[in-house]
């Protein structure tokens, strides 16, 4: 964890936007109660998230799957996960809608995290549903700060008529959980 802080550290002063300590205490409540074995991240930047994640699905055993479209910070987020001795996590270098994702993600995930280019969520969703079970809990990060970026996540989801819920973490902003199973969230 000691890695962690100092990661979060650096990045806040370089600039590069990592998850909000609200949405990392909300994960982790989340994620304790759900415990995930197969977990998706879109977009790992630096690898704080996929970090944050995979040391505490470690602990049932739960692995991590990250892609990140920069080659920087993808190359970056491999040391951190090496210097924070986190080995369940994979991460690949890829626009994940451009991706192979049946050949490199093991499914049925149990658990996704978004949390990437705001635009695209719509598209995201359109290729992770190749890989979700019917119990696959997603959640998205920056729904309430970004709502006007959304439109193609929220034709997605009427299309799909798949209900959500949106929690508000922060004053500015929060997060879309949507549970795949038939007792969806409801706005």
């Amino acid at each position: 964890m000691e890695s962690l802080k100092a990661l979060r550290r650096s990045c806040k002063e370089r600039k590069i936007p990592i998850i909000s300590l609200a949405t990392e205490s909300f994960l982790w409540k989340l994620l304790r109660k759900q415990k995930p074995k197969i977990c998706l991240e879109i977009w790992g930047a630096v690898g704080y998230s996929s970090i944050y994640i995979g040391e505490l699905i470690h602990t049932w055993g739960g692995k991590i799957t990250s892609f990140e479209i920069s080659y920087p910070a993808y190359q970056e987020g491999l040391q951190n996960s090496k210097k924070a001795h986190c080995y369940n996590i994979i991460s690949y270098p890829y626009d994940v809608r451009y991706a192979p994702i049946k050949k490199l993600v093991e499914s049925p995930v149990d658990f996704i995290f978004i949390d990437g280019q705001k635009s695209q969520y719509g598209e995201y969703m359109e290729i992770i549903e190749k890989i979700s079970s019917p119990h696959t809990v997603i959640v998205i990060d920056d729904v309430i700060k970004y709502h006007n970026k959304l439109t193609s996540l929220y034709r997605y989801l009427k299309k799909k008529q798949m209900k959500y819920k949106i929690l508000q973490l922060e004053p500015d902003d929060g997060v879309m959980i949507i549970n795949t199973t038939k007792k969806n969230y409801t706005q």
